[in-house]
């Protein structure tokens, strides 16, 4: 017991002299000064409304029964990150029942916006799967960033920088979608 107790008060000392000996240390340094003419972004929060596949209909195919399931939830952010950050979003269902087709095989080179357009810029490698995958992706990521983001009213989809003729072969990825895009 008493060696326990003597054990602990040398690891405290330990801990106590190394904290002041890094503490030190860190005043030799040549601080890292900020550009003052730039400024770091503010996080923000948002409410976004992220849609995952619905595995009801997936399984069934009933017309009678949603296509997608929306599921808002609350991201902070910076504005330059924040498109990308709510796709991230997309990689993980919330609740059983909702499914993704943004899967951990499937890489982001770049999501960003310029003026009313969301550019979502994919790696190839990972990129493949049936049209009934590659329309849920399409559709999951569109409704996705036109829903939660009032300033983004097209997204258009790129594969390292260029744009696609398709992103795995079956749907036409060569203009933007608006919102109407996959309206009956």
């Amino acid at each position: 017991m008493k060696n326990k107790r003597i054990s602990i008060i040398l690891l405290c000392t330990v801990l106590i002299l190394g904290t002041a000996l890094f503490g030190l240390t860190g005043c030799l340094k040549k601080p890292v000064t900020e550009d003052p003419g730039k400024e770091t972004p503010s996080k923000q929060t948002y409410r976004v409304a992220l849609f995952f596949a619905n595995d009801e209909y997936v399984a069934s195919g009933d017309e009678s029964i949603e296509k997608f399931l929306v599921y808002e939830q609350e991201l902070t952010s910076t504005p330059e990150s924040v498109y990308g950050d709510a796709l991230e979003l997309l990689r993980t269902s919330p609740e059983e029942g909702y499914d993704t087709m943004l899967g951990d095989q499937i890489k982001l080179n770049r999501v960003y916006a310029e003026g009313d357009t969301a550019f979502v810029d994919f790696k190839a490698d990972g990129l493949t799967g049936g049209s009934l995958e590659e329309l849920y992706l399409i559709s999951q990521v569109v409704d996705t960033l036109l829903n939660s983001f009032e300033e983004i009213k097209q997204v258009q989809f790129l594969v390292d920088g260029q744009v696609p003729e398709t992103l795995m072969g079956h749907v036409g990825t060569e203009e933007p979608f608006t919102k109407d895009a996959f309206t009956e």
